[in-house]
């Protein structure tokens, strides 16, 4: 048990609705649900009476509600008396996602380390969803995201950094190396490589399709670029990655899609715990796209 676990609990307990809490979390009912019931299997018991019309909670559901905001309050607790005894040190958490492109995430701390040297710097590789969560909770100081236009939560504060397009990498040796360009038509009857159900990656391409009427083929799941590029190198679909990914992976072959989705990287921030230090590194990353 994780405790987004026990945070997707006490949202669903709460809005008593799996639909608006999955809106409240910035994830799909589907993976809401899914952790839910991977909640439930681990505990062994049901937390939640579903029906067509509204959740409720189960009498074993009560009890894990009221414990769970104890354990929240206690950790909670906890980061602020640590905190406490360590005043002294300077600290920044980045969550970012590793198809961050173009942003420059070392250049900025390494130039945030020289303003400010005894900075305590982690630096986490996490999807979009995550770093989401990890910014909304305090875990995270600074985010860096790729979401589609209107995904990005209204309470946070964000520096949209700058957007690219979707398109699709093949091995060398696919029918579509030679294409100049390709539709998401074209790509029906073909096994794609893509980020998991659920994922803000994924979310993107979803729309894409629903939006221009062309149904999904079969799709291997991956939670990585890394993996998604190996994948498709050894010749099992065609991955879909953001465009900017091609400068890392020269072995795989970069077609454009003329009606591919769009994505904006953001670096977002809690402004009710913002520091001044993660402001400053939002500006240093902004400054990489500065005209």
């Amino acid at each position: 048990m994780e405790l987004r676990h026990i945070r997707y609990a006490l949202a669903v307990a709460e809005d008593r609705h799996f639909s608006r809490a999955a809106a409240r979390l910035h994830v799909s009912q589907s993976a809401l649900s899914a952790q839910i019931r991977d909640l439930e299997k681990e505990l062994g018991v049901e937390l939640f009476n579903r029906n067509s019309r509204n959740v409720g909670l189960t009498a074993a559901g009560e009890v894990f509600v009221a414990r769970s905001r104890e354990v929240l309050g206690a950790v909670s607790r906890l980061v602020s008396d640590v905190s406490a005894r360590s005043n002294e040190q300077v600290r920044l958490t980045v969550g970012t996602i590793t198809s961050a492109g173009r942003v420059d995430v070392g250049r900025a701390l390494a130039d945030l380390t020289r303003r400010h040297p005894a900075i305590n710097i982690t630096a986490r590789p996490y999807g979009s969803e995550v770093v989401i969560e990890g910014v909304r909770s305090g875990a995270i100081d600074v985010g860096i995201v790729g979401l589609a236009a209107g995904r990005l939560p209204k309470s946070f504060a964000a520096a949209p950094l700058w957007s690219e397009p979707t398109a699709a990498f093949v091995a060398p040796d696919h029918p579509f190396a030679q294409a100049s360009s390709i539709r998401l038509e074209d790509l029906r009857d073909h096994t794609l490589v893509d980020f998991a159900s659920g994922s803000e990656a994924r979310v993107q391409t979803d729309q894409a399709f629903a939006e221009s009427q062309v149904p999904r083929g079969k799709t291997l799941e991956a939670n990585s670029v890394d993996l998604i590029c190996s994948l498709t190198a050894n010749g099992l679909g065609v991955g879909l990655l953001p465009q900017s990914m091609s400068a890392l992976h020269p072995e795989l072959v970069c077609i454009p899609i003329t009606d591919a989705p769009h994505r904006i990287v953001h670096a977002i921030t809690e402004p009710t715990h913002s520091s001044a230090l993660a402001r400053e590194f939002v500006e240093l990353l902004a400054a990489q796209f500065a005209t």
